[in-house]
């Protein structure tokens, strides 16, 4: 599946495992500064001096990690880095897991959901829609056009489909206190189903958007709206 997030750029910063305990205070912030500009911090193990209590490197990872709480994560695969190799010597490669990058865009009634939740999303929906991510250079709007676990209840070009239509439609569907969420192919947003709705105009016609768009149901999955860049359009009742 095309995913669009950039990758993380790279920061390295070393530790003496003889001063590990003296220098946290200062690793830490220094993943900390690193962390909302997208970037992975590889921690390098320097191996200058003697330790009077034994340490190892597992030991000192999972201490950072305890440090830095929701603030950052241990390297998934979901994230990929602008240099893949890891370096010879890394205790720990730490990323953002509850921060919100300053490089994600903003959307009018949408706010950001944490990476790591937006992909858990993601992947939830097209379990329940397609029976998976899609592999290979698969747009998500193209990946949705295909046969789905349910029924299409509409579809077409935005230019051709009734406005009022689209919205009973959605009115039908969307629970107004649930939770829905828009994926832009980068990053992931939310609003609740009464927005979504109220604001179905602006979303039909996002007229400069590139990209495919996917809004679904985040808390049941039970439904889908796909955009292509072009403005074709489909709208999926699962379950």
């Amino acid at each position: 599946m095309i995913i669009k997030t950039p990758p993380l750029s790279i920061k390295r910063v070393s530790v003496f495992a003889a001063l590990f305990k003296a220098q946290l205070p200062d690793t830490l912030s220094a993943i900390r500064q690193a962390l909302p500009d997208w970037v992975a911090v590889h921690v390098m193990l320097e191996q200058a001096g003697t330790l009077r209590k034994t340490i190892t490197p597992e030991q000192m990872k999972d201490e950072i990690l305890a440090n830095l709480g929701d603030e950052a994560m241990a390297l998934d695969p979901m994230y990929r880095l602008t240099t893949p190799e890891i370096p010879p010597g890394t205790i720990g490669t730490f990323v953002p897991n509850q921060l919100r990058p300053k490089l994600a865009p903003q959307y009018q009634d949408f706010t950001y959901i944490m990476y790591p939740q937006a992909r858990s999303h993601l992947k939830k929906i097209c379990e329940q829609a397609i029976g998976g991510e899609p592999a290979g250079l698969t747009g998500i709007a193209s990946a949705f056009t295909g046969k789905i676990n349910g029924s299409a209840v509409m579809e077409g070009w935005g230019g051709s489909i009734g406005l009022p239509t689209l919205r009973r439609t959605l009115e039908g569907m969307v629970e107004p206190g649930g939770k829905v969420m828009f994926w832009d192919t980068a990053f992931g947003f939310e609003t609740t189903g009464a927005t979504f709705v109220k604001i179905i105009d602006r979303v039909l016609n996002m007229a400069d958007s590139k990209d495919d768009r996917l809004y679904f149901d985040c808390e049941n999955y039970s439904w889908f709206v796909a955009f292509h860049p072009g403005g074709q359009m489909r709208v999926g009742l699962l379950g």
